[in-house]
């Protein structure tokens, strides 16, 4: 399976620390039933409609997170994310809520709710390494995700589309420079800020779990 590595010893004790958690993502019913073709729509209609409310608030968050960096190609790296995030919902909304037969969610879930909130509140109200690493459990997460995802599709497999849409590698490179990013902030931070850090990343990380949970049950 393609992996994201670390990309320091900062970033290295973030995945060291979401490992338990980790585990029961990639081997979740949601994850595998996904990749076999076999996960009930209404699990699967509730998660696509339900991310692209997700996506848009964690546009705001990026836009809120690139006005805190110091750095000219941070500042711009954050807004391209932004940016990148507004087209993702685009094609979610235009195309595949349509493919998939997929009603517009309304208003956004319990859990959704809660993991747009805790983004939106440290993009506004944390320092900047510590809402960066909020912010990264989103990529670097559904990046190792999504190629295990592509690794073991199944034959004639229904949500193919969605899947083939890790295959790219735009998402990996993000995913590879915001790991960087996160590792440099944590070279000139207090050993208070890189806990809390450490615990943001591990919330955001245990929040995507709650998601593939809160889809399952529907």
């Amino acid at each position: 399976m393609e992996t994201m590595n670390p990309e320091g010893p900062f970033t290295s004790s973030l995945w060291e620390a979401i490992q338990a958690i980790y585990d029961d993502l990639i081997n979740h019913p949601f994850v595998n039933q996904l990749a076999k073709g076999t996960l009930a729509h209404s699990s699967f209609a509730h998660y696509l409609s339900q991310d692209i409310l997700y996506i848009r608030d964690d546009s705001v968050a990026l836009e809120k997170l690139s006005e805190k960096a110091v750095l000219a190609s941070e500042k711009q790296f954050f807004k391209v994310l932004a940016s990148y995030g507004i087209s993702i919902e685009r094609e979610l909304h235009n195309f595949y809520l349509k493919h998939f037969m997929v009603a517009e969610a309304k208003e956004k879930s319990p859990v959704i709710k809660n993991y747009t909130d805790f983004l939106l509140n440290h993009s506004a109200k944390s320092s900047y390494g510590i809402a960066a690493a909020a912010l990264l459990p989103c990529y670097w997460i559904y990046y190792v995700i999504g190629k295990h995802m592509v690794a073991n599709t199944a034959a004639n497999n229904s949500y193919q589309k969605w899947i083939d849409t890790y295959k790219g590698d735009e998402f990996g490179n993000y995913t590879k420079t915001f790991i960087q990013i996160v590792e440099r902030l944590a070279k000139n931070a207090t050993d208070t800020e890189k806990k809390q850090m450490c615990e943001a990343f591990v919330t955001a990380t245990d929040l995507e779990l709650c998601f593939f949970e809160e889809s399952i049950a529907k």
